[in-house]
């Protein structure tokens, strides 16, 4: 009998200011904003949060020229960006 672990909490809420990663296929790194609540995916590398993005300014990823504007990220390709300090 396999014992089903819960996801982890996940790291980001709606509002939250992040960096996405090049490295998750987009052609370079850039800021935008947590906008919908997480959707848990089972990974080869174990349980994860796709995040839904919008991004500052319209993005291409690696595999066409086509722009966008909002996207599904893996949670580890998300690193927080500091809050402005006021």
């Amino acid at each position: 009998m396999d014992i089903v672990k819960p996801y982890p909490s996940p790291e980001f809420r709606i509002g939250d200011r992040v960096s996405v990663s090049s490295r998750g296929g987009w052609k370079r790194s850039f800021p935008g904003t947590i906008s919908r609540h997480p959707e848990p995916v089972r990974t080869l590398q174990g349980d994860e949060y796709f995040y839904w993005v919008a991004f500052d300014e319209p993005q291409a990823c690696i595999d066409d020229d086509d722009e966008y504007v909002e996207a599904q990220v893996l949670g580890c390709y998300l690193t927080p960006l500091d809050h402005p300090s006021n």
